[in-house]
């Protein structure tokens, strides 16, 4: 049980990264294309463009800053650690420890059977909670980015910018 709990907090936090990798890359596209659009815009269409550019890049910036955020390595949520409550096998715990301190600690852990597993279910509870928040920050983040999306889109359209008249010279 404890194995395949493990296995998939592991590849929720690889999934995690990996939706936030994508929204970076994806703002970044769209924020580069932006750029070029504007310098290829006939004069009398810039002005509307550089609005709906503006309003997508700042959403897009906002949205890229909650995708880093999700990225973050894990902590345990501040609230948790108010509690006196900590994961005694999580690195991020045990590492502030010195040689002697973690010995003792994980001497304490195994000399009671018991201790052994309520460390694992308190370290995969805390675990849980952190991925948690870290999918709460991708949603904000691609909604923040759809939001920028869709104001920008509308922005332009409302104005009557078509991006194919630029291009194709309809």
């Amino acid at each position: 049980m404890f194995r395949t709990l493990s296995r998939n907090h592991y590849n929720l936090l690889r999934m995690v990264d990996n939706k936030a990798s994508i929204i970076l890359t994806v703002n970044s596209i769209i924020i580069s294309l932006m750029m070029g659009i504007i310098f290829v815009a006939p004069t009398d269409q810039k002005e509307v463009l550089q609005v709906g550019s503006k309003i997508l890049l700042n959403f897009g910036m906002a949205s890229m800053i909650f995708a880093l955020l999700a990225m973050l390595p894990h902590r345990y949520n501040t609230k948790i650690r108010k509690l006196g409550v900590r994961g005694n096998l999580y690195a991020g715990n045990y590492s502030k420890l010195t040689l002697e301190q973690y010995e003792q600690e994980m001497q304490r852990i195994i000399a009671k059977g018991n201790t052994v597993y309520e460390e694992m279910i308190r370290d995969m509870y805390l675990l849980g909670k952190s991925i948690a928040i870290k999918q709460k920050l991708i949603w904000v983040s691609v909604a923040i980015f759809l939001l920028g999306l869709t104001l920008a889109s509308l922005h332009t359209l409302s104005h009557g910018v078509m991006i194919e008249e630029m291009f194709f010279g309809r």
